[in-house]
């Protein structure tokens, strides 16, 4: 024989119903302010991974655009270099042996453009020739390579040589 039921089946129901409803709410999951507090510091750690990206971008960006300086300066260090002493590009047109720089190129003793189809601006060389230094029977030639929208940067080298 079957055992009736304690409660009622309307009663049963409701008991079901009543644990099924606490255990959702007790269930383990998140809520609306962890989520949220989640994507905030989320968006805020790819805020400064990106950030440190731009500022690769720019740095990278120089270290290209002394990179050719350089090679420009080699290239013109070396044309200076097997040229003879009494060449026309190595006199001093001045006659003050003052290797300072100074960006008007009509005051240095010599200059020119050099392009390069790979490099990011154009690069102006300026060289200014100082006879009898250091010492007698020899010149100095010092190089300077421009570069930048404005000519604002530059590096500069010295050759020696001898007359």
């Amino acid at each position: 024989m079957k055992k009736s039921p304690k409660y009622p089946k309307s009663k049963i129901l409701k008991k079901t119903n009543t644990t099924n409803e606490s255990r959702i709410r007790n269930s383990p999951g998140f809520t609306l302010v962890e989520v949220l507090v989640a994507i905030s510091i989320l968006s805020i750690g790819i805020l400064a991974v990106s950030q440190m990206t731009v500022m690769g971008i720019r740095v990278n960006t120089v270290v290209n655009q002394r990179m050719y300086a350089r090679v420009v300066m080699a290239k013109v260090f070396e044309n200076l270099n097997t040229l003879p002493s009494n060449h026309a590009w190595l006199f001093d047109t001045d006659g003050v042996p003052d290797l300072t720089y100074n960006d008007d190129s009509l005051q240095n003793d010599h200059y020119t453009r050099v392009t390069d189809p790979n490099a990011p601006y154009s690069y102006m060389t300026w060289w200014r020739v100082a006879d009898l230094t250091p010492e007698i029977g020899m010149k100095t030639i010092r190089i300077w390579v421009v570069w930048g929208q404005t000519m604002n940067h530059n590096i500069s080298t010295d050759l020696i040589k001898r007359m």
